[in-house]
């Protein structure tokens, strides 16, 4: 790392530095560049002032429309909590509302769990949550760092937890600097994450997309679009999103949301084979999930069985984990993802009869109290388990003092 700094002897130098903020520029040579992506950071030197530009005597006032957005983002960003907290509270009087609308059909609703597909569907859920860190392995080793398998999934469980703190982005910096205790290195952590991150969404809208081909009816959606439209829509969008997976187009959506959000931009050096296996990957644990989701969805409301149910119910829970995990607004997409769930299922006609919005939000909150159980279970087997690589930050430490 190097940096310009001004000469202290001399007072005109000590007024540009206060004037102008140093920026430290980074050199990284090729062995130490980091695979799969590379963070570019801003360069400069500081201006002399000699060569400082006149002060304006007066400046043009920005525009009113950027005045007003920025007023409104400064409001957002300064009442952030409040929001959140407001939308949380909305959403979950909403879907109380709808169960207490539907108090007395629900009195009369015929309970009758099959446990053994209740079950069944949360071992499914437990088999996902433990391929997501086997996943996120996959990509380290493809980005030059590895982990075992035990410590992989202590660090990706562990993490997972921090997403119930608010803005769904704390997990992603929980799992970098615990992967860093274990010999990854930084830049190559959070090259992992994005690359999860962007092909992981992918995955799930393209697993929906797909699962749009055997919807039979959508009077109960949408009437203003035909069955043959919403198929229409799947097959557009299936190759689009493969598409939209190819490395340059990929790094120009990455970097366009992280301009959005005042981030420093990111290059992928990983080859479009290489995404669309993990891609690939991410969609088998999608299925997974999904066919749990089946089966504690005819736990409850019980039907025969039919291949399009299953697709339909694979694409739903998909769609609803991605919808809850973009809207950074509440904790783990609380109320977003139950909201979507309990809609599709209602409007695919998978949950009918006159009381099928209770029962389908019914079905959405246990979906969420299995998935929570299933990191439960596996995080707390990752730690009973023994083995693993254990943390080294302190002998990183003790090398540092030395």
């Amino acid at each position: 790392m190097s940096a310009t700094k001004p000469n202290r002897s001399d007072p005109a130098d000590t007024s540009a530095a206060n004037d102008h903020p140093i920026i430290f520029t980074h050199q990284r040579t090729p062995s130490g560049e980091a695979p799969g992506a590379v963070w570019r950071e801003p360069t400069g030197a500081p201006v002399s002032a000699d060569s400082a530009p006149p002060a304006q005597a007066t400046t043009e006032p920005p525009p009113a429309k950027q005045g007003v957005v920025a007023t409104l983002m400064g409001l957002a960003k300064r009442y952030k909590r409040v929001i959140q907290a407001l939308v949380l509270v909305a959403i979950v009087a909403s879907l109380g509302y709808s169960l207490w609308k539907s108090g007395s059909a629900l009195s009369h609703y015929h309970w009758d769990v099959q446990w053994p597909l209740l079950l069944a569907g949360f071992a499914l859920l437990v088999a996902q949550e433990l391929s997501f860190a086997l996943i996120w392995r996959g990509i380290l080793a493809r980005l030059g760092s590895h982990l075992d398998i035990i410590s992989s999934e202590r660090i990706y469980l562990g993490a997972e937890f921090v997403r119930y703190i608010p803005g769904n982005v704390w997990h992603v910096i929980t799992r970098v600097l615990w992967a860093e205790q274990r010999g990854v290195p930084k830049p190559i952590g959070f090259a992992s994450m994005v690359i999860e991150l962007a092909t992981k969404i992918t995955s799930a809208a393209l697993v929906f997309a797909v699962s749009l081909l055997f919807w039979p009816d959508i009077t109960g959606l949408t009437a203003h679009f035909s069955r043959d439209a919403v198929v229409t829509i799947g097959a557009i969008a299936i190759p689009l999103l493969l598409i939209g997976l190819h490395p340059r187009l990929l790094e120009w959506t990455l970097n366009l949301g992280l301009r959005l959000l005042k981030r420093q931009p990111t290059h992928l050096t990983l080859g479009y084979g290489d995404l669309l296996l993990i891609t690939a990957y991410w969609a088998a644990s999608w299925l997974v999930a999904g066919a749990g989701f089946y089966l504690l969805t005819r736990s409850i409301a019980p039907a025969s069985f039919t291949f399009a149910t299953l697709a339909i119910c694979v694409g739903v829970y998909a769609i609803g984990w991605d919808i809850g995990f973009l809207s950074f607004i509440t904790p783990s997409g609380l109320g977003f993802r139950e909201a979507v769930i309990a809609f599709l299922l209602v409007g695919s006609g998978v949950v009918f009869g006159p009381s099928a919005p209770a029962i389908a939000i019914v079905i959405a909150l246990i979906a969420r109290i299995l998935s929570t159980g299933s990191e439960v279970v596996c995080i707390s087997g990752a730690y009973l388990v023994s083995g693993g690589k254990p943390p080294v930050v302190v002998e990183a430490a003790a090398e540092g003092q030395g």
